[in-house]
């Protein structure tokens, strides 16, 4: 196949016209067809995607095979580059409107199948570019979005994480990471700048950023060749069967003199240089982005309509609506614990027993073991989805001690390559965090696993998912489907439990929709209406969540909407309801959808069925 050329690349240097860039020069309307919109979807991907080696590394197992894409032998870590100037803006947006001008030539309404998925997965990428690119505060944008620094170690950490995740395939893969490798100790260095830039541009960092971010970084160069990175990148190259024992010998030593002398270089010189901007604002009053005003909250909305897919979103109706959500969610926990409370006298077997879930001294099926675990799960979830043409083969990873007792994170899952149909499918759990928390195990498998997303991405990749919907997945709907996944399995365990175990379920399901709501709650307050450490009474709140702002949007928001949609289909078609069908319905459109389309194929759905 050959080389495909991307749009980007064409769109910079500013010599060719769309005309020329797909050959549709003197071309009527007839020539417009599915098939060339499927091409278009495919070379936009490939654009998003540019030669990032860690994005094509778990995409693709085979992108010049699949793809006709030639992964860049310059790879390098993510470097700070400066503040967008009008020449890059400009040839940015020419990019957006050649593919925008293409869309154009296309009717929704006259698509379907693959052909409709992606002219919906490109309309919404492309509005969502252009409304960033375009937006006033375009160069504040840069800035506020900027992850380059924060309290959980940034992009430093990122690399240690996108390291571990980072597949040996081939030779070319030991090379590309190597040479990602060798170029951090710029790539740090130069998070000194955006430091300096935020600080011009009226935004320092907040010293609680920074002494966090100096302390992680003061934590890797103090342990050295003990930092797990050493350990790993010899494990990675002993496992590496297509490499003999002499170069397995030479990639060791070559691994070990990149960490040497420009990761840890790299650690100590951004170590060394932040002490500069320290004491600039010692005390948190407001996040980030309150403090920025009107660009903030344009930032914020932005944010909003990345992670839901809609557009021109009304912050405070939606607030409003959680709100009633949240009190909602309440009544219900407190009602599920008075019955409970109720039987203390007469019932203090069931009282004693709910107990022991509330206060995590008893495990919801007694199920601790991951393997146990996922069997169970792949039997509950006949009654939740359809079956999946071929049953995957699953199997359980464990994070690096050194990582599983830094973060809070019980298990992810990580999408295999889309040209690997029949690929292993693992999920990564935290040794640490499971022995601190052993009753969350069954639903966190459940959200990570069977049938929260891994099972949603296995789904899609046997219905056809494109590249493209790999790169535009809409968080909000697969965190909510996520989420919503643990609600149904509280259901389902609860229809044949004993009382203090279908109470305890019911309590568990409100006490998820309400933790998860409360914190996008907080996150609007925090973010988009500006609440001060004065107005919310505390000051750790804001803390938590300035360096992320809309990050619970997903979660809480994607939860809500998904769980009002099955309880709009449920009201709806009462005895008609298939769970499993809906959901199927729902997932036919790949592994994330915006929240607007999810809407529209609930609507549809029910008018189909009612």
């Amino acid at each position: 196949m050959k080389k495909r050329t991307k749009l980007m690349a064409v769109a910079m240097s500013g010599v060719m016209s769309v005309s020329a860039m797909f050959g549709l020069a003197g071309c009527n309307r007839k020539r417009y067809t599915p098939e060339m919109l499927e091409d278009l979807g495919l070379d936009f991907a490939l654009t998003l995607m540019g030669s990032d080696a860690f994005v094509w590394n778990a995409f693709s197992a085979t992108p010049y095979e699949t793809y006709g894409f030639v992964v860049s032998d310059n790879s390098s870590w993510y470097s700070y580059s400066g503040v967008m100037d009008s020449y890059s803006k400009n040839m940015i947006n020419t990019m957006f409107g050649l593919y925008a001008d293409e869309l154009s030539h296309y009717n929704l309404s006259e698509l379907s199948g693959s052909a409709a998925l992606t002219y919906r997965a490109l309309d919404n990428a492309l509005g969502l570019y252009q409304s960033y690119y375009n937006s006033k505060y375009i160069k504040k944008f840069e800035l506020l979005g900027g992850s380059y620094i924060s309290k959980e170690g940034g992009y430093v950490a990122d690399f240690a994480q996108s390291f571990e995740n980072f597949e040996f395939r081939t030779e070319k893969d030991v090379q590309t990471l190597l040479k990602v490798t060798q170029s951090t100790g710029d790539a740090f260095e130069s998070y000194l700048n955006f430091a300096r830039d935020r600080d011009s541009m009226g935004y320092p960092l907040y010293d609680y950023t920074l002494n966090a971010m100096r302390d992680y970084l003061d934590d890797v160069y103090e342990k050295g060749e003990e930092f797990y990175l050493y350990a790993l990148a010899d494990k990675k190259i002993d496992d590496a069967e297509f490499l003999n024992e002499a170069s397995k010998t030479q990639y060791k030593s070559d691994y070990k003199r990149a960490l040497d002398e420009s990761y840890m270089e790299g650690v100590k010189a951004l170590y060394d240089g932040l002490d500069e901007y320290t004491g600039k604002v010692t005390k948190v009053e407001q996040s980030y982005l309150a403090s920025a005003g009107a660009a903030g909250k344009a930032y914020y909305e932005w944010l909003f309509r990345q992670k839901t897919g809609i557009k021109n979103a009304n912050i405070t109706k939606i607030y409003n609506e959680l709100v009633v959500a949240y009190n909602d969610y309440l009544n219900k926990m407190d009602g599920a614990v008075a019955t409970i409370d109720a039987l203390q006298t007469t019932d203090k077997a069931t009282y004693d027993e709910f107990y022991e879930y509330y206060n995590e001294t008893k495990v919801l099926l007694g199920l601790t073991d991951p393997n146990e675990i996922l069997e169970y799960l792949k039997t509950a979830a006949k009654d939740i989805v359809p079956d999946l043409k071929t049953q995957p083969d699953i199997g359980f990873k464990y994070m690096d001690d050194t990582v599983a007792e830094i973060t809070n994170s019980l298990a992810y899952y990580m999408r295999t390559p889309l040209d690997l149909t029949d690929a292993s499918e693992n999920i990564t759990l935290n040794g640490y965090q499971m022995e601190q928390n052993p009753t969350d195990l069954l639903t966190t498998i459940a959200h990570e696993g069977y049938p929260g997303h891994l099972y949603a991405y296995v789904s899609a990749k046997e219905n056809g998912a494109s590249l493209l919907s790999n790169c535009t997945t809409t968080l909000a709907f697969s965190e909510g489907w996520a989420n919503y996944v643990e609600l149904v399995l509280l259901d389902n365990i609860a229809q044949t439990a004993d009382t203090a175990t279908a109470k305890y379920c019911e309590y568990k399901k409100y006490e998820t929709l309400a933790g998860y709501t409360s914190m996008v709650l907080y996150d609007m307050r925090v973010n988009y209406f500006g609440d001060t450490a004065t107005d919310l009474g505390r000051s750790d709140i804001i803390e938590r969540l300035m360096e992320i702002p809309a990050a619970y949007v997903p979660y809480g928001y994607g939860m809500y909407t998904i769980y009002t949609l099955h309880e709009k289909a449920k009201s709806s078609l009462g005895s008609k309801y298939s769970e499993t069908d809906f959901n199927g319905a729902l997932l036919a459109e790949g592994f994330g959808p915006t929240l607007t389309r999810a809407q529209q194929i609930t609507d549809n759905y029910i008018k189909k069925h009612k």
